[in-house]
């Protein structure tokens, strides 16, 4: 094990077969994984990713010449196990296509996953099979998410969005359309603590917003259980009341995720804190997330333990980024995405004073309806917009 030896005994060799001196070993017991710093600068510098359920990863690095090259499928991207240690930590579980019984040497190796690193192999999982010595090992591995490992060691490098399996998935449905600066505020806090129980506070008071969150979010955390949204009125109920809506939940904590909307615009910040502080004392450390959307602001301010998020916001380029998918995603003439951007964003602006987000996602699920069932009407339509301008 790396961990249990000095840097003077290891050396890091390049995929190349280049081998480099190690400075220094980095341990943290807690998610059971080590960081070595080298001499010198290496030519290849790898992207970092957030995994995404059920998309395709692959392990290229291998404990000796002639092993398998390990290839498989995300199963689970937020799954609570305990390490060797005794830490509580949250890792992707990997599902492999490769029969081996054994992936001892594996361990350390990174996972890929469309062009990013997303996590770092850490643990293999053995048959439940009763056997004379030791089981084999079932065809399930476990990997430290790579957000985890840049927060914990606090390198300070990015962490990109997971891309989709399907183009489709993300342009025909407005959960997936950008906003990536509050999913990504939601994904280094998601990934970057151990403790099941979140709360996001979210400015906006627009229930399309809010629900396309919620409807994004099972893609990164797994299987979910969508609540209906809360509203806190301290005048008609008490903390008491308001604290065993929520905590009810807790009992299906123990098979899947569960997210629940809190609207608290303008209620007390004291009140909103109480609240939030009893959530978390009756939930404890969960085996699946509790994740909690504090829609709208306190009277001032959302309190200390909340993920502030960003306002949501949309701009007029990822318009015409999206258009130009779409065009290209239909075959269609590339000249039609301009046209289109301009009636999208002239549908979506709310008096000049720019683009309104509840107009924006109405006038794209319009056109997302009309892409999926009328298409050579559409088509028509914007080659009579290219053929005004």
């Amino acid at each position: 094990m790396v961990k249990d030896h000095p840097a003077a005994d290891l050396t890091f060799v390049t995929s190349a077969g280049a081998h480099v001196e190690v400075e220094r070993v980095q341990v943290d017991k807690r998610i059971d994984t080590a960081l070595l710093w080298v001499r010198r600068s290496l030519a290849v510098k790898a992207q970092f990713g957030h995994a995404a359920d059920r998309t395709a990863w692959t392990v290229t690095a291998r404990p000796e010449a002639g092993a398998a090259r390990l290839t498989g499928t995300v199963s689970a991207v937020d799954h609570l196990m305990t390490n060797p240690d005794g830490h509580d930590m949250r890792v992707l579980q990997l599902h492999v296509e490769e029969g081996l019984g054994e992936f001892h040497g594996y361990s350390g190796s990174a996972v890929w996953a469309r062009g990013n690193i997303v996590g770092i192999l850490v643990e293999q999982v053995r048959q439940r099979m009763r056997v004379m010595g030791k089981p084999p090992a079932a065809n399930v591995l476990y990997a430290i998410p790579i957000g985890r490992v840049v927060s914990r060691f606090r390198l300070g490098v990015p962490v990109r969005p997971a891309e989709e399996a399907s183009p489709a998935l993300h342009l025909l449905d407005t959960a997936q359309f950008d906003m990536d600066p509050l999913k990504d505020a939601m994904l280094s806090a998601l990934h970057g603590r151990d403790d099941g129980v979140l709360a996001f506070g979210l400015p906006s008071v627009d229930l399309d917003v809010l629900m396309n969150l919620c409807a994004w979010l099972p893609g990164y955390i797994g299987e979910t259980a969508q609540k209906s949204m809360l509203t806190v009125l301290p005048e008609v109920m008490s903390i008491e009341t308001m604290e065993r809506y929520v905590t009810r939940y807790a009992r299906e904590l123990e098979t899947s995720n569960v997210v629940c909307p809190i609207s608290v615009h303008n209620v007390d910040t004291a009140f909103v804190d109480e609240l939030w502080k009893r959530i978390r004392a009756a939930c404890g450390n969960p085996r699946h997330r509790l994740v909690v959307f504090l829609a709208g602001r306190p009277a001032t301010g959302f309190p200390d333990h909340v993920e502030e998020l960003p306002a949501p916001a949309v701009r007029e380029q990822d318009i015409a980024d999206w258009a130009s998918d779409v065009v290209a995603l239909r075959r269609w003439p590339s000249s039609l995405a301009g046209p289109w951007t301009a009636e999208i964003v002239k549908r979506s602006s709310d008096e000049g004073r720019g683009l309104d987000m509840r107009l924006t996602y109405e006038t794209l699920n319009d056109y997302i309806e009309r892409v999926r069932l009328q298409p050579d009407a559409l088509l028509s339509h914007l080659e009579e917009l290219e053929l005004r301008c």
